[in-house]
């Protein structure tokens, strides 16, 4: 089997665990609803947080015109663009401010390509079946970095974020020793931040926040960020609450084979980190400030139960002092980008 079988398994293991979790009322009665000491805080904490209820501005299906299948990367570039990676057909796309496809770059420039970042007009791809960064301009590929490619052939999770002068990259699998490396121009390892503790906990995407890099946890409401001194601090996400964080504990307490997860991705925009909140059915999206402390609260209109809605990854856009547009990739029921408005009360 090939080193790429793992990265698609990644994928499927990410749904499963998402999959996996349960509403209160449908879970097994015997199991128990007590939380961690932080979690029950936060929970508290997110009662006083209002609820603001989103916009919808469109949903982009698939059509003739913009294939999908496994839409996993989303993000805006400097013109407002919005580009979409699909790991399933190897392809990158850029949509106009109008939905309307504006380029679909096919898979002779990378294999499960997921967006890093930009610079410029240049999008930073990682191409995970080859282990690059791939800087694709004008539908070209016209740079690859090698990065480094030392984890177990199975089970391995792999993320990347890039901006103007960086390139990270996040290493985790069970049984190994993980970690994020900045990467230079020519491949070389520049800095290196050991990531200690159960690898679970550090699955999630690298995103940047400024100049701050944020290493994102999908199954706990925390992230880590990379300091100077080649040390890892933790900032809770405080006001974070989910159904589901009753099952992390017994997870934790090796009561569950699996954690459920908590959050798909999340991204800065100025002050704000809006997180996709997992929800059954709905979307939910948080708005954290610098101190990880719960904002506001974002959710759509009439939202109903669908163990099948899974959303991948958030992008937002800032379109006026009070008014953002959020663009969330989803992969169940079908492969779909939803397009929402959101003015900041």
């Amino acid at each position: 089997m090939s080193r790429m079988a793992p990265i698609r398994w990644s994928h499927l293991l990410l749904l499963a665990a998402f999959l996996s979790g349960c509403l209160p009322s449908s879970c097994k009665r015997s199991e128990s609803r007590d939380l961690f000491p932080q979690d029950s805080l936060s929970k508290a904490f997110a009662v006083s947080i209002p609820v603001d209820t989103l916009s919808v501005l469109d949903w982009i299906e698939v059509s003739d015109e913009l294939k999908m299948e496994y839409p996993r990367t989303i993000s805006y570039d400097t013109r407002n663009r919005m580009w979409v990676s699909d790991t399933e057909l190897h392809t990158l796309i850029a949509l106009g401010v109008d939905g309307s496809v504006e380029e679909q770059i096919d898979a002779s420039g990378f294999q499960y390509p997921y967006i890093a970042g930009f610079r410029g007009d240049t999008v930073m791809v990682f191409s995970a079946g080859t282990s690059e960064i791939v800087m694709v301009v004008s539908g070209e590929a016209v740079v690859r970095i090698p990065v480094p490619d030392d984890a177990p052939p199975r089970g391995v999770f792999r993320y990347a974020a890039a901006d103007d002068a960086h390139i990270y990259v996040k290493v985790i699998a069970d049984g190994f020793e993980g970690y994020i490396a900045e990467i230079a121009a020519n491949g070389k390892v520049s800095g290196r931040w050991v990531l200690d503790g159960p690898y679970w906990q550090y699955a999630g995407m690298l995103r940047m926040w400024g100049d701050s890099l944020l290493s994102l946890s999908g199954f706990r409401p925390m992230i880590h960020l990379p300091t100077v001194h080649d040390s890892v601090q933790v900032m809770p996400l405080v006001g974070f609450d989910s159904p589901m964080l009753a099952r992390t504990r017994l997870f934790a307490l090796g009561d569950l084979d699996q954690p459920p997860m908590l959050s798909a991705s999340a991204v800065a925009v100025g002050e704000l980190l809006f997180l996709l909140n997992m929800r059954p059915g709905w979307l939910r999206v948080d708005v954290y400030g610098h101190d990880g402390h719960l904002k506001n609260i974002l959710t759509q209109p009439s939202p109903e139960f669908n163990q099948d809605y899974y959303p991948s990854d958030i992008a937002v856009r800032r379109i006026s002092e009070t008014e953002y547009e959020l663009a969330v990739s989803v992969i169940e029921p079908e492969p779909r980008i939803e397009r929402y408005r959101w003015r900041q009360r």
